[in-house]
């Protein structure tokens, strides 16, 4: 059983090649004799251009914070800090001695991972966005740099004005993402085709593409984040069908948390739906029975891009049926729940550094360890670390996976799943296969 936190590992990349050589050249020969800047793995010669440098022998502290604080909210820029010790002006941007020098600025790439049993796990990937040097007259120095996701640059381009072709979600992602005024990398895509299909829409000139994007997210509705990896990442609304592989516990049989929050209230309470789509009449639900028991509670999805037409008007109104069927009623939610690393085994801390957000998890809870211990499968939607020397504290924000009719499952347990006896792991018979 490891007492000890997982090791960081923390790079920036940094662009040196103005500094000057000696660098690398590629040869014909691996005789260091012949010609000794063709040789790899030498210590002398050094590839040009932005390079990733292990920096983690100077970082104090890490903070990482990604995803959503609620349910039916949308995922915006992710962030991380880092904390690090200057007292040689390494990170100094005006020092010409530091190691760095040229290259301490705004837009370095910034890689973060963790290590456990040898094996590197990526927990964010951005950019450094602002540099912070502290000095004070008793000698002590510190420099911190606050980095961003990928997010933050759709959030500064624009589309050029253009009507889109009517297709899914997912397609219309890849579609804005493949236009020349975002160009966004293929291999940084992990996208759902989505299981909506959109409206020719025209687009405005000078339109946020990250706002556009949230929107088509939002008319699926499904899920768009930047992961770990700074993959653009999209997760279509059937995701939360499934049943969590990993569970965290208070039974002493699985993972370990120190902290959970749970809420019964009228946070996420919505009786009165209306969702409308461009060119299509806004459409309404209702339940009777929670307005007369709890007031009205009014939702409002507008502007959508669900298709045109007599079948957006259906996909319209079955949202609108779906939403009010999941939040007419107060539900007992996971809000959150954390977990300290230190004093798990290395199984268990790889288990818990591999969660990605939208993964489904269970938790298990038995308040004072009284009653029956309440058991649900939920959905990741926020991930934040807390790393400083000795300590690396994990915090997931969690979603309800339930809904009105189904419990989500392939098994056929009674005892697991009294609600989920049906072939396969999806219910085709709702309007969102839930």
């Amino acid at each position: 059983m490891s007492i000890t936190t997982p090791d960081m590992l923390v790079e920036i990349g940094l662009d040196l090649s103005s500094v000057g050589g000696p660098f690398f050249t590629f040869g014909s020969t691996s005789v260091a004799a012949d010609n000794p800047q063709s040789v790899f793995d030498n210590t002398t010669y050094r590839f040009g251009g932005t390079l990733f440098y292990d920096v983690t022998d100077r970082v104090t502290s890490v903070s990482i914070n990604r995803g959503l604080s609620r349910e039916l909210d949308r995922f915006v820029t992710g962030g991380a800090q880092i904390e690090f010790t200057n007292q040689d002006r390494a990170f100094d941007p005006f020092y010409t001695a530091s190691p760095f020098y040229p290259d301490i600025k705004p837009r370095r790439n910034v890689k973060l991972s963790t290590v456990v049993a040898g094996s590197t796990a990526v927990q964010f990937t951005g950019l450094i966005e602002d540099w912070a040097v502290d000095y004070s007259v008793k000698g002590d120095a510190t420099a911190s740099a606050a980095c961003v996701d990928g997010f933050i640059l759709f959030g500064g381009q624009q589309l050029a004005a253009h009507t889109a072709t009517s297709q899914t979600t997912g397609a219309r992602i890849g579609a804005v993402l493949d236009r020349a005024e975002v160009n966004w990398p293929t291999g940084l895509r992990d996208i759902d085709s989505g299981a909506q299909t959109l409206q020719a829409d025209p687009v405005d000139q000078g339109r946020e593409v990250l706002e556009y994007l949230q929107l088509v997210a939002a008319s699926e509705p499904g899920l768009l984040f930047m992961s770990k990896d700074n993959d653009v990442t999209f997760r279509d609304r059937n995701t939360a069908a499934a049943i969590g592989t990993i569970v965290f516990s208070d039974a002493g049989t699985a993972i370990p948390y120190t902290d959970i929050a749970i809420s019964y209230g009228t946070e996420l309470l919505f009786n009165r739906v209306t969702v409308s789509a461009l060119g299509v009449e806004p459409q309404d639900a209702i339940s009777v029975d929670s307005q007369n028991e709890y007031g009205v509670q009014s939702l409002d999805l507008s502007g959508l891009l669900i298709q045109s037409g007599a079948a957006g008007t259906a996909d319209a109104q079955a949202l609108a049926d779906y939403l009010v069927s999941k939040y007419a009623e107060p539900e007992l939610r996971f809000e959150s729940l954390t977990v300290q690393l230190a004093g798990l085994g290395t199984a268990m801390q790889s288990q818990v550094l591999g969660v990605e957000l939208t993964d489904i998890i269970r938790v298990e809870y038995q308040p004072n360890g009284i009653g029956d211990r309440i058991v649900k499968d939920v959905q990741v939607i926020g991930i934040r670390h807390a790393v400083q020397p000795d300590r690396h504290a994990v915090t997931f924000t969690l979603a309800s996976t339930d809904t009105a009719a189904f419990v989500f499952g392939g098994g056929t347990a009674v005892a697991d799943y009294p609600f989920s006896l049906f072939a396969g792991g999806t219910v085709t018979g709702s309007p969102f296969g839930l």
